[in-house]
């Protein structure tokens, strides 16, 4: 059967690897262009780093010591063209000690034990890809599982000491800064169950004063988006299924106070670019001068509108942990919420912002409670929908999604004219009775209305189908964190499993299962059972994780895993 072969695979570390050749993960610029987020640049680094790391084993592997010595010092100290005897064999000692680290914990002794003068900075970028890549392509949970009792065991400790170097501040690069962080979200998330203390506190709130604080040339602006996206992926996995206490005030926060300034920046500049490019056309000036001045607030617009995406994306991510009710009704159809997505909305200076605003406009409509008995005839005001000037709304989309191609680009037209097209379709089938209870009782007409299935892909031979705003908010968060090893994570970690499993339906609690779907979670008898059998939370964990585990194959079909 596909998962446990799967699983085989993910616990051996198999590949099938050319010795003769530097084989590096697949940069995400395929897959993540199905998603529509921008996280090539962080992919590229990550891909490029870790091809000069193996680069290097390779070299050394092939030239043996004394190529070691005299090669390329990639891997080695930094050191001065006059370097000393002593010196020389100090750097051939480091770069051996360097090269021969292949494991967790070994990294990460080296990157905070050592001192800088014994790891450069260039090796300290290389041996977080190389440690990024080992966290991501076997979950934590199954490292650990096989490594109890020795010393590849990743222990609380060995987190902490790695958690110490980012809170400290002690890197050197925004390539270094990127890295490492994205170490630490991607340890924290592959076990959170374990390590759940460390992600809270203090951690939460130096990475919220990093938001915060003006950029600078290791927390750039770029880098800003890298600590919102990674902090929402850590709150989504460490808050799945808890109750989400306090991810109000979160959202509130990504919202207003990170998402709404950056916006308004971002929007404000592109229009002074636009009118410094008319100036720089009608009139005689430095041309150079004026060219270099524009392309740089044209850039600084660009990454002030990422941060803001960033966050109107994390807003997106937390709403869905938020149980469905009254309460979560009343917030995301509130001004604060839902108002100040469609003040996002309406702006035709940066369509991204837009896309953004849209997407999680349209996953407000998926989530909100509808009532039966209110009027739902009135074309331009509804009552009984989140936002209540509906006409007015659809417009918004519609006009948006009819950009001319001056506005948006000839190459993005159809993918602009695609999303907003999606967003409308939700907008309407939400709020139309009859179209949204076949949605809840997921019937095959239900399943035709939803927008068409994208296939997602997580690695180079599988894909998951993605149809609701739902999982697509949340796979693009964990994409983030674990990258090409999402899959590993998927298939072999069923606390990440469990965040791209839709909540049932109100139709589907009351009634059952969805009509002809088989799509019933696999130990939907274990939650409803539990008051009954007064089950302990340890035994009622344990057993959920046991049916899990049985049924895993069925798991996987659940997700359209293919």
């Amino acid at each position: 059967m596909y998962a446990s072969r799967a699983i085989r695979d993910i616990r051996s570390g198999s590949s099938t690897r050319s010795s003769s050749r530097v084989r590096t993960p697949m940069v995400d610029g395929e897959e993540n262009g199905s998603l529509d987020v921008n996280f090539h640049v962080l992919e590229e680094l990550l891909a490029q780093k870790l091809e000069n790391y193996q680069l290097e084993q390779q070299e050394e592997s092939e030239g043996g010591p004394e190529a070691g010595a005299q090669g390329s010092s990639l891997l080695s100290v930094g050191a001065a063209s006059n370097t000393t005897g002593s010196s020389i064999a100090h750097e051939k000692a480091n770069k051996i000690r360097i090269s021969s680290t292949n494991s967790i914990n070994e990294i990460i002794h080296s990157l905070t034990f050592a001192s800088r003068t014994e790891v450069s900075s260039q090796s300290r970028e290389m041996l977080l890809a190389q440690l990024y890549k080992l966290i991501v392509s076997k979950p934590l949970v199954i490292h650990n599982e096989e490594s109890s009792g020795t010393n590849d065991y990743v222990d609380e400790e060995k987190i902490q000491a790695l958690i110490k170097v980012f809170l400290s501040g002690d890197y050197r690069s925004s390539s270094e800064f990127s890295l490492l962080y994205r170490c630490v979200i991607a340890l924290l998330a592959s076990d959170i169950e374990e390590f759940s203390g460390l992600a809270s506190g203090e951690f939460q709130t130096h990475i919220a004063k990093l938001v915060y604080d003006p950029p600078n040339q290791n927390v750039t602006l770029d880098n800003k988006s890298n600590l919102i996206t990674g902090l929402v992926g850590l709150l989504l996995v460490l808050n799945n299924g808890s109750g989400a206490y306090g991810i109000d005030d979160r959202i509130k926060w990504l919202l207003h106070d990170v998402a709404d300034g950056y916006v308004q920046s971002s929007i404000t500049l592109s229009k002074q670019v636009d009118k410094g490019e008319t100036d720089h056309n009608t009139f005689i000036t430095d041309k150079e001068g004026d060219a270099a001045i524009i392309g740089e607030a044209t850039s600084r617009a660009s990454q002030e509108a990422n941060v803001a995406i960033s966050a109107i994306h994390g807003v997106g991510c937390l709403l869905t942990l938020m149980t469905r009710g009254d309460y979560l009704n009343e917030f995301i159809s509130s001004d604060e919420i839902i108002g100040k997505l469609v003040e996002f909305l309406d702006n035709e200076v940066n369509v991204d912002i837009s896309k953004a605003a849209g997407r999680v406009i349209a996953l407000i409509y998926e989530i909100y409670t509808y009532g039966e008995d209110e009027d739902e005839n009135d074309q331009d005001y509804n009552y009984n929908a989140p936002y209540y000037e509906q006409e007015s709304l659809f417009q918004i989309v519609k006009r948006l999604g009819n950009l001319s191609t001056k506005k948006v680009g000839k190459k993005d037209k159809k993918n602009v004219v695609s999303i907003f097209r999606d967003i409308l379709n939700t907008l309407e089938n939400y709020t139309t009775k009859e179209k949204r209870i076949e949605i809840y009782k997921k019937s095959q007409q239900g399943l035709d209305l939803l927008s068409q299935s994208t296939h997602i892909k997580l690695s180079r031979t599988r894909s998951l189908s993605i149809n609701s705003w739902f999982l697509y908010l949340r796979l693009i968060h964990l994409k983030w964190c674990f990258s090409f090893g999402v899959h590993a994570q998927l298939v072999a970690n069923d606390t990440i499993r469990d965040i791209l499993r839709e909540p049932p339906s109100e139709y589907q609690l009351k009634y059952g299962k969805g009509q002809g779907t088989g799509d019933g979670d696999i130990d939907d008898d274990v939650y409803f059972t539990n008051d009954v059998h007064n089950v302990s939370e340890k035994k009622r964990t344990e057993k959920i994780r046991k049916a899990r585990q049985l049924k895993l194959d069925d798991e996987l079909n659940h997700l359209e895993i293919s």
